[in-house]
């Protein structure tokens, strides 16, 4: 759990984000985002943001497989992490995703940080929720979900997104509430 909790961001607010995002970056006719080229194309654009790959063997933390650092703007990926989301591993992709969506959602759009003290945070104001949102939005697009003819299945999304089954599911759920019509 964060000592944080963040300014509200609604679902609706992370896709319009994304959209902006795949936008800025030429990915809105891309379903499988490669988030190494991504990450390089972030750090051209917002100069202040660089990140560091870091050896399992340096690796500190035996919880996190990647930081955000918003005060000194860096981006601290696990090797192994880095190379198997480069190898098109889900998991890894989506877990890269997110820590560029931190640093989107603090350093690049002002969403503002407060101190959580012992305050119950709502899932929209906490900060790994939403940047848990903000990157399955990037990586599984909500507006080229909906403009399929068909409701996709789970593997469908895996395979045309490069995520893993857990984040497929996740976001597809979201995608349920407006689609009325058959499964694939």
């Amino acid at each position: 759990m964060s000592e944080f909790y963040a300014q509200s961001v609604s679902r609706e607010d992370m896709r319009q984000i994304a959209y902006l995002v795949r936008k800025k970056f030429g990915y809105l006719d891309v379903w499988k985002i490669p988030v190494d080229l991504l990450l390089d194309q972030m750090c051209e654009a917002f100069p202040e943001l660089s990140y560091e790959i870091v050896s399992d063997d340096e690796w500190d933390d035996t919880t996190a497989h990647a930081d955000t650092d918003i005060f000194e703007h860096t981006i601290r990926i696990r090797e192994s992490i880095y190379n198997r989301a480069c190898d098109g591993k889900g998991r890894d992709r989506m877990t890269i995703a997110h820590e560029m969506a931190h640093y989107i959602l603090i350093c690049v759009t002002g969403v503002k940080l407060y101190s959580r003290g012992n305050r119950k945070v709502e899932a929209y104001n906490d900060p790994e929720w939403q940047a848990k949102c903000l990157a399955a939005e990037l990586l599984i697009p909500y507006y080229k979900l909906k403009a399929l003819k068909r409701k996709p299945s789970v593997d469908y999304i895996i395979n045309l997104c490069g995520v893993s089954s857990e984040a497929a599911e996740y976001q597809l759920q979201y995608v349920e509430e407006v689609m009325s019509i058959d499964c694939l």
